[in-house]
């Protein structure tokens, strides 16, 4: 949340929209230095003239340097050619600054008995009106240059999300067809045994694709909709297996939470897998909801043969990378595995 109010900050300070009025704030701040300099050195009338002279030359050197010089040099890596036309451009500045103030202004206010064509307040004037415009081509070289790197982070930022959003949905795109295939299977099964409970596992499978076809194209969904369609899964393995014992048990509200859809799914496809080749399939399955996290459990029996960490899948690979992306660093993975045993402990983070 705070990472997107400072993109909204940053957003609206780089909005070319209010590009004029940031110019202008800054040129105001430099002519209200420039004129407090004059008035420090000269009690001339013409010292507002004298100020508005010296801003536009300011500006003059200033647009050059950052329009020009900046990409041009700087930005190729062109250092000395750089520094070299800056340090130019100063000089030219100090000179017209000499020509249009200093003769006609500093030495007549400040010295006029004096016939040297340079006191020592010309000198220190002109050195601190040179370290000013160092001063003011710095500060407007690091604007440039934050808001440039501010725009490469943004753009490396939206093509990594670009590229995570894409991978997401090629991952959640994997789960539909591979739930599909075994699903058809499961149909296809039913309807060897027993004709009479292929319109209900139809049913069902209607029910499971209309979730997720329509209800979970978004990014998150409600953990209530998605423990449903889990029901509707279990009740369909039901139907195929007769001596399934399956048991779904959930403590909390389901209600008020979000996730992302199929986190869950591929585990408990898992367990069936694996429990379905032994005579007696038995499955577990808990959700703890607390305040602060979801709490999901699975464990199913196997054979002493069966070794799950073997298993070359989409399922297990496909959920895991999903957690990494999603809840990089909000969940906890535990799989632990014994020979007649497998168990899967999950917690997530809520957002």
């Amino acid at each position: 949340m705070q990472q997107q109010n400072l993109d909204n900050v940053f957003n609206i300070i780089l909005n070319s929209k209010y590009r004029w009025f940031y110019h202008l704030i800054f040129w105001l701040i430099v002519f209200s230095v420039d004129l407090t300099t004059v008035n420090a050195f000269s009690k001339n009338i013409y010292d507002l003239e004298f100020t508005i002279i010296i801003l536009l030359l300011e500006m003059i050197i200033v647009y050059f340097n950052i329009y020009f010089l900046f990409s041009k040099f700087l930005v190729k890596g062109k250092i000395y050619q750089y520094i070299f036309y800056t340090i130019l451009s100063i000089i030219i500045y100090i000179y017209l600054n000499h020509l249009f103030f200093y003769q006609e202004s500093v030495i007549e206010t400040l010295d006029p008995d004096n016939n040297q064509k340079y006191t020592t307040t010309t000198i220190i004037s002109l050195m601190a009106f040179s370290f000013r415009m160092f001063s003011i081509i710095g500060t407007a070289v690091g604007i440039k240059f934050f808001k440039r790197y501010f725009i490469e982070q943004k753009q490396i930022h939206t093509i990594k999300q670009d590229s995570l959003e894409n991978e997401l949905r090629y991952l959640k795109n994997q789960i539909n067809p591979h739930f599909l295939f075994n699903s058809l299977n499961n149909i296809y099964v039913l309807s060897k045994k027993n004709i009479s409970t292929t319109s209900d596992s139809i049913l069902l499978l209607s029910d499971l694709l209309r979730y997720q076809l329509y209800d979970c194209t978004k990014k998150h969904v409600s953990l209530d909709n998605e423990i449903g369609y889990l029901r509707n899964f279990l009740k369909l393995e039901e139907l195929r297996k007769k001596n399934s014992e399956i048991i779904l048990s959930i403590t909390g509200d389901t209600f008020q939470v979000q996730i992302s859809p199929f986190i869950f799914m591929p585990f408990i496809e898992n367990a069936i897998k694996y429990s379905g080749l032994t005579e007696q399939p038995k499955i577990d399955i808990q959700f703890n909801i607390t305040e602060t996290q979801i709490h999901f459990l699975v464990s199913n029996n196997k054979t002493d043969a069966t070794s799950t960490n073997k298993d070359g899948g989409i399922g297990l690979s496909n959920v895991k990378r999903r957690l990494f992306l999603l809840y990089e660093n909000a969940h906890e993975l535990q799989i632990k595995e014994s020979n007649n045993t497998y168990n899967v402990n999950l917690i997530l983070n809520k957002n």
